[in-house]
């Protein structure tokens, strides 16, 4: 019979195996900049993220929205009087759900500003279900991104998205454990942070962790 234990086992053992500089490479997200937060997390979605390319990738490409509309990068309203076009100048025209990202992006955002949240601060003082629920009722966003979302505000979390499952899979694998669903890989990976203590935050821990699947998809 297959125990959590041993599940838990099999992800703490592949989670030592991590490089130790790891577990200190998150670059931080945007704990004052809800509108930086929300565009960061939208455009993640199936993009790539980082890019040596200036004007490429979603990171570089957050920068330049940073740069070019620091008025609205903690102001929902704001980013909703802007529109989409403007973020898509900046961003690009990758869709979700069968429409523009930066049409999603101002879809919650004036989901947010219409519940009374505009900045950051005041997204951390609601009910977290709240939040969720605004962000996931609009087309073409989910639970994951929300999750990340919330993450590039500060709130510690794990975004369960390919990497992470991959990691979570591959690690089962080894022990020869039958693969989880993402509720449990989510769990599994929240369990080993706490038993292996590894990362200053959740949040560290599972970029470190999405880091160490990236690595060996490019050997």
């Amino acid at each position: 019979m297959i125990t959590y234990s041993a599940q838990l086992d099999a992800i703490v053992a592949a989670v030592r195996a991590i490089p130790e500089e790891n577990f200190t490479a998150y670059r931080g997200g945007y704990p004052q900049e809800i509108s930086t937060a929300l565009i960061d997390a939208v455009f993640s979605i199936r993009a790539r993220y980082d890019s040596k390319f200036p004007g490429s990738g979603v990171r570089n490409r957050v920068q330049a929205f940073r740069e070019e509309h620091g008025d609205a990068v903690n102001d929902l309203s704001a980013l909703v009087a802007l529109g989409a076009n403007p973020i898509a100048q900046v961003m690009g025209s990758s869709m979700t759900g069968g429409r523009l990202k930066a049409e999603a992006v101002v879809e919650a955002a004036e989901g947010y500003s219409d519940a009374g949240v505009n900045t950051a601060d005041e997204l951390r003082a609601i009910d977290s279900e709240q939040a969720k629920r605004i962000y996931t009722t609009v087309p073409g966003l989910g639970h994951v991104t929300f999750e990340y979302f919330s993450m590039l505000l500060g709130i510690p979390g794990v975004k369960t998205d390919v990497m992470i499952r991959r990691f979570v899979s591959n690690a089962l694998k080894v022990a020869n454990l039958g693969d989880v669903d993402a509720a449990t890989a989510r769990k599994l990976i929240i369990d080993a942070h706490r038993q292996t203590g590894l990362g200053e935050s959740l949040t560290h821990f599972d970029h470190a962790v999405r880091l160490s699947e990236s690595q060996l998809s490019e050997a």
